[in-house]
C-alpha cells in the first residue's frame, strides 16, 4: 500500500505537470530569429527564402572600362561621375595640360595631372592638389562650375580653364586671343573628339558676330576687301 506521504508527492507532481502544461499552453510563441531555410518561422525562412537576388551591374554602369590602359583611369572615371563630366573630357584635359605627369608644376604655380592653381583647390575644399585623388576633384569640380557658368559651351568653358574666367568676360564671352589659349582650345577638342567620335561636342568655336554701334555706316571699299 502507498503511504499517505507518497501519495500527497504524488499529487504534488501531477498537478505540477499539469500546470506547466497550461503555462505553455497559454505563453506565446517566441520569434525565431534564425535565418535557416528549413525552419517555418516568418522571421527565419521568409526572409531567406525571398530574399531579392542581386542584378548583375550593367556595363554603362560602370565608371571605367577594365582594359582600359591610360594612367590614372579609375580615379579620372569617378572624379569625372561625381562632376558630372565625360570621363573622355578630363582626360582630354590632362593629356594637353599635364601629358598624365602627376608632379608637373607650370611656371604659374598649377600642379598635377590638372594643372590645378591652389587657390582653385583651395576654393573646391581641396587642400592638396599635389594628391593624385584630390587634384582631379579638384579640377573636374571647377571644369564642371565653368562649363554651368557657360551655358556648356566647351569652347568657352576651356578657355577659361586655361586663361581665367575673367579673361573671357573681357573678351565678350569669348576665347581671348592669347596664342596659349587659342592652341590649346582646340588641342583639348581635337583629343575629346578622337576619344568619343559618337559624342556630340559642337557648337565650339563659334564665331562671335561683331557688335556695330547703331547707326554705323561701313564702307563699300572696306567691304569688297573682305570677300
Amino acid at each position: 500500500m502507498i503511504n499517505i506521504t507518497s501519495k500527497a508527492a504524488l499529487v504534488f507532481a501531477l498537478c505540477a505537470v499539469l500546470l506547466g502544461l497550461t503555462f505553455a499552453v497559454n505563453a506565446e510563441p517566441v520569434a525565431d530569429t534564425t535565418l535557416s531555410p528549413y525552419r517555418l518561422s516568418p522571421v527565419g525562412a521568409e526572409r531567406w527564402l525571398y530574399r531579392p537576388t542581386p542584378e548583375p551591374p550593367d556595363d554603362g554602369d560602370r565608371p571605367v572600362k577594365p582594359d582600359d590602359p591610360r594612367p590614372y583611369a579609375r580615379q579620372i572615371a569617378i572624379a569625372a561621375q561625381e562632376s558630372g563630366l565625360d570621363p573622355e573630357l578630363v582626360h582630354a584635359v590632362i593629356a594637353v595640360e599635364s601629358a598624365y605627369q602627376r608632379a608637373a608644376v607650370s611656371p604659374k604655380g598649377a600642379v598635377g595631372l590638372m594643372q590645378v592653381l591652389p587657390e582653385t583647390a583651395h576654393s573646391h575644399g581641396v587642400r592638396n592638389p599635389a594628391d593624385v585623388a584630390a587634384n582631379l576633384r579638384a579640377g573636374t569640380r571647377h571644369l564642371s562650375g565653368l562649363m554651368e557658368r557657360f551655358d556648356q559651351r566647351l569652347d568657352l568653358a576651356l578657355a577659361a580653364y586655361n586663361a581665367g574666367e575673367g579673361a573671357v568676360r573681357r573678351y565678350n564671352n569669348s576665347i581671348p586671343p592669347y596664342p596659349e589659349t587659342r592652341n590649346y582650345v582646340p588641342a583639348v577638342v581635337s583629343r575629346y573628339r578622337a576619344n568619343s567620335p559618337s559624342t556630340e561636342v559642337e557648337p565650339l568655336l563659334k564665331p562671335v558676330a561683331p557688335d556695330y554701334l547703331p547707326g554705323t555706316r561701313l564702307d563699300p571699299r572696306a567691304l569688297l576687301q573682305l570677300r
